[in-house]
């Protein structure tokens, strides 16, 4: 099977053709955009695959399965990073592309192609190579406190402001203080009792007397209310404690 390479990462193209070449295989990889397409539109037949980055043009302004068939050349197009799977696997999606987009040509049974795309869905998906591929790195979760509150990119910018490692800093923090803090600002939406915040230090393989917290809580709040910088404080009420950033 004759195989081109495309993409504006070439190390990725080349990683792809050293996977896929084989005894049944022979891969030709594309350094420029305008070289392969040269080449397309010169062959009588083209290649058995053309493997693309998905990320080669802006698929609002050009598709290339219709500019294919604009300039009637026959051969499968797949996009080996492909976002917008329509299966639950790579190689199934593949396969449903070429059944859709050759349809209109004849009737072929692809399964030919089922290896191929097995052996490329390995590689693309693999936890060694994945995070180099562009589009297919996994989106962080949403912290539960974002969902909860209005969308706004001044709010997603407050939200990732780490005010009290500048306070920490200002005030040379000790680290069992800095500990406490982290604590209240990470849970500041809940307001929490002594033994709740005994029970985080347990978790976290810490021990810590209530007599001992009620010091360093106390320790905390003085240097708080002496910072004219600070920009938080530890609310107290009916026995809770919760962190609250009053100023940005």
């Amino acid at each position: 099977m004759k195989i081109f390479i495309y993409s504006p990462q070439r190390e990725i193209s080349q990683i792809i053709s050293d996977h896929l070449t084989g005894k049944t295989n022979h891969c030709i990889v594309f350094e420029k955009l305008d070289d392969l397409s040269s080449l397309i539109r010169s062959m009588d037949k083209g290649p058995d695959l053309l493997v693309l980055d998905y990320l080669t043009y802006n698929h609002e302004l050009f598709n290339v399965y219709a500019y294919l068939k604009k300039i009637n050349k026959r051969f499968p197009v797949i996009f080996y990073n492909d976002p917008c799977l329509t299966r639950s696997t790579r190689t199934a999606h593949w396969l449903t592309i070429l059944e859709l987009t050759q349809a209109s040509y004849e009737k072929k049974d692809f399964s030919m192609y089922e290896p191929v795309f097995q052996n490329l869905e390995e590689l693309i998906t693999s936890k060694e190579l994945s995070p180099y591929i562009s589009v297919l790195q996994p989106p962080k979760p949403v912290p539960y406190s974002m969902i909860k509150d209005k969308y706004t990119l001044q709010y997603l910018k407050d939200r990732s402001d780490d005010c009290i490692s500048t306070f920490r800093e200002r005030n040379n923090l000790p680290n069992n203080l800095f500990y406490l803090l982290s604590l209240l600002q990470k849970h500041k939406d809940t307001p929490l009792k002594l033994s709740g915040l005994i029970e985080l230090y347990h978790l976290d393989g810490k021990k810590i007397s209530e007599k001992s917290l009620k010091v360093l809580l106390s320790k905390l709040k003085s240097l708080i209310r002496a910072d004219k910088e600070c920009s938080f404080l530890i609310h107290q009420d009916n026995g809770t404690f919760r962190f609250i950033r009053y100023k940005y």
